[in-house]
């Protein structure tokens, strides 16, 4: 499969631990690196998208669910404005901290993604992942970057890269009221690029 299309073959492990914020959106720069600037659940990335609006912040449990939660880190997620609306108020989805999604799901070239489990027909019915719109523009994506990846690998590297912008996770430019995990600010994608050490693709 073409670089960018890929589920994780492991859990989700947290690389951040921000915490004590009563904004859940203040944790969207935390979010965005923890998950590579793409949806968890699609794999659609920023980077595809004409406006980083398009993405949201999920809340796994549903706040109509666990409301104690809203603004808990280890229970958000990355997510596409599509899947996040999709799943709204859902349960019993696989967290992708728990389950590898490399175990549930499978991108084919076609476009469609193929469940593999129980979890995977799960996600993919509860998400609409395979609605027809949806299909096609994964396909013209993959043959796209194919395209590129074949005759142009600089723009290839330009469109499966990390985005422009990047958060620089460190104080005192972001500071949350408590963070169980404070070294890892210091290997965000950020300090990776000014570093650089930054993968060049992913």
């Amino acid at each position: 499969m073409i670089q960018g299309f890929d589920y994780p073959t492991e859990p989700h492990v947290r690389r951040h631990g921000p915490a004590g914020y009563t904004n859940y959106e203040s944790y969207r720069p935390w979010l965005r690196d923890e998950f590579l600037f793409r949806c968890v659940y699609c794999l659609n990335r920023e980077k595809w998208c004409s406006d980083a609006i398009a993405f949201n912040i999920d809340h796994f449990l549903p706040v109509s669910v666990s409301p104690d939660l809203s603004c808990e880190y280890t229970n958000l997620l990355y997510a596409c404005a599509r899947c996040n609306l999709a799943k709204s108020d859902i349960v019993g989805i696989a967290d992708p901290c728990q389950v590898a999604y490399g175990d549930c799901l499978v991108i084919r070239r076609t476009g469609v993604i193929q469940p593999l489990n129980k979890h995977g027909i799960k996600i993919a019915d509860s998400l609409a992942l395979n609605m027809e719109s949806r299909v096609d523009a994964r396909y013209r994506w993959i043959r796209l970057l194919e395209d590129l990846r074949a005759s142009m690998p600089d723009h290839y590297r330009e469109y499966v890269g990390f985005p422009t912008l990047l958060d620089d996770l460190r104080p005192p430019r972001l500071r949350p009221p408590f963070n169980s995990i404070p070294d890892s600010v210091n290997d965000c994608f950020f300090v990776q690029r000014e570093e650089n050490r930054i993968a060049s693709t992913y």
